[in-house]
């Protein structure tokens, strides 16, 4: 069996999210490695164009989005024990916000969900299939059920 030091949980915070950091815990348990958890929240959009007369659907959205995603990580992560220092709420794009995590924590296991989409959602690409052909350490898709 390979021996990691350190897991990352890339978490969408979508229902599989809990079977995504249960198998990233028993791995990490099984190599005695540290458990991190990373999700990503992506900007609001904005309304009347761009530039200086663009606004935000809401002044306050960003914040409560960041605010709910903060509050679901940390029942994931508290699920699998992972402390306070372990857990990263970052802003931008998942795949980068993943990436940039991994290298920063020097992970050297991803552990993210895959939802098996299919047809056209396919083309447009997911957010697992870029971070196995970008990251520079040992990526685990974990395969969930296809959301509505």
């Amino acid at each position: 069996m390979l021996h990691y030091k350190h897991v990352l949980i890339a978490t969408d915070l979508t229902q599989g999210s809990k079977k995504v950091a249960n198998h990233a815990k028993f791995i990490a348990d099984q190599s005695e490695a540290k458990l991190s958890i990373v999700h990503v929240v992506e900007h609001a959009p904005s309304i009347y164009g761009s530039g200086q007369f663009s606004h935000a659907l809401d002044i306050n959205l960003e914040e409560q989005i960041r605010s709910q995603a903060n509050e679901a990580m940390i029942e994931i992560a508290e699920l699998v024990g992972i402390p306070g220092s372990e857990r990263h709420l970052k802003q931008g794009t998942p795949k980068e916000g993943v990436l940039e995590t991994a290298n920063a924590l020097n992970a050297d296991l991803i552990v993210v969900g895959t939802h098996g989409r299919k047809g056209l959602k396919v083309l447009l690409g997911s957010t697992s299939n870029a971070i196995l052909h970008s990251a520079s350490c040992d990526v685990l898709v974990v395969h969930l059920e296809p959301e509505d």
